[in-house]
């Protein structure tokens, strides 16, 4: 089979442009023909249009939330996936998304699947292809993308909290090492002179913040390169398998984060685990990809590790339970869906819990690392006016004497 890229013009005038896999261009233009599309220009090989990575289009939750909710808002209308497409196109705000929306529109126009079609951008994320794939077969694609405009307009919601809590600890750091920088490199030397005439015994803490002010005044550009090459270093090593590893598992170890990091981790597991479960899927592969969206790689293993056991026989429930790694709650919460029979019902409202659970972690977070926060630059300053202000007593007791 080869893959052909061809150009071709519909019975309403439009241009198509996308690819076929076929054994001859012969059969390409049957397929062309038996859709009623006239053939300008077919070639094989793919096309040399360039896809940028999804890592660089900056294509945030919300719009993938936007997306979402309007197809499923016009589906439910009963207009046609096409021309909703072309729609929703007009309305979206970010360039490389209205981009590929338009392309998945031409493809779906030429009796490409929408799934496919999505696939073929490399924009949407997998979990959100797949669903689309199972809502076509079981056709309650519209109810499929409402269930994940409100699952990605949770996650968006959540994340915000996160970065929001985090903005002011964040500045605080950022102006006390600017403040002790400055103070070390331009108000300190102004008092070394002084302290050096007066022939007074300096104190070690004093000692210690001239000598520093020193080493950076000479050697603040090594100081620069090594820090960007550590921040380099720290980069390149999280998107390594190891690295990313390592990362995830000091995230649920870390006093007071780890516990936070935890139920983001459960909410995002038993929200996309309800949300699989009640579009259809088979429970293997829900738990598949529920492995690859949790957002930590040390339980997504586990998670894969858990589908390994069932696909042998393992029951749900105790598998999870043997893994160590989810809270008591979600095993229970498992056990009673898997007895039930309504265990998407039951993740789902275990979900709701965790989504509240994480807005109330956040806020008591923030609560505890602000005053923390204020507390260590108060302490820093503190230490830097003590260092000062001793010899200058000192300096005075001498005169005075």
């Amino acid at each position: 089979m080869t893959v052909y890229s061809y150009e071709a013009v519909s019975n309403m005038g439009k241009m198509v442009r996308s690819t076929y896999e076929a054994n001859s261009q012969a059969e390409v233009l049957e397929m062309l023909r038996k859709k009623k599309l006239y053939p300008v220009k077919v070639e094989e090989g793919l096309s040399k249009t360039i896809k940028v990575p999804f890592a660089f289009q900056q294509i945030k939750t919300k719009d993938i939330a936007f997306f979402c909710r309007q197809v499923s808002a016009l589906l439910n209308a009963g207009v046609p996936i096409a021309d909703t497409l072309q729609i929703i196109s007009r309305q979206i705000a970010n360039k490389s998304l209205r981009k590929a929306v338009l392309e998945v529109s031409e493809e779906v126009q030429t009796g490409i699947s929408f799934s496919e079609a999505m696939k073929k951008q490399e924009v949407f994320p997998d979990l959100l292809i797949y669903m689309v794939a199972s809502g076509e077969v079981s056709g309650t694609l519209n109810s499929v993308m409402q269930r994940m405009a409100d699952d990605y307009e949770k996650e968006y919601a959540m994340h915000k909290k996160i970065s929001g809590a985090m903005v002011y600890p964040i500045l605080i750091v950022i102006v006390a090492v600017f403040a002790v920088v400055f103070i070390v490199t331009s108000v300190l030397p102004r008092f070394v002179d002084m302290f050096a005439g007066a022939g007074v015994e300096l104190p070690p803490v004093t000692k210690a913040l001239i000598n520093l002010s020193a080493f950076l005044q000479q050697s603040w550009l090594y100081l620069l390169i090594a820090l960007a090459a550590l921040v380099y270093g720290c980069f390149w090593f999280k998107r390594t398998p190891q690295g990313r590893l390592a990362v995830d598992i000091a995230k649920l170890s870390l006093p007071v984060l780890g516990g936070v990091n935890q139920k983001i981790v459960m909410a995002r597991f038993t929200r996309t685990f309800s949300s699989l479960l009640k579009s259809g899927v088979p429970l293997i592969q829900a738990i598949e990809y529920v492995a690859a969206v949790v957002g930590n790689k040390f339980i997504g293993d586990k998670i894969l590790a858990i589908r390994e056991e069932i696909a042998k026989g393992s029951n749900l429930t105790d598998t999870v339970r043997k893994s160590n790694v989810f809270d008591p709650v979600v095993v229970y919460m498992l056990k009673i869906g898997e007895d039930s029979g309504k265990l998407d019902e039951v993740m789902e409202s275990t979900a709701k819990i965790y989504d509240q659970e994480v807005e109330v972690a956040v806020q008591s977070l923030t609560s505890i690392i602000e005053p923390l926060m204020i507390i260590l630059m108060a302490a820093v300053v503190g230490v830097i006016v003590f260092s000062i202000i001793t010899p200058m007593f000192d300096i005075a007791k001498t005169v005075g004497g």
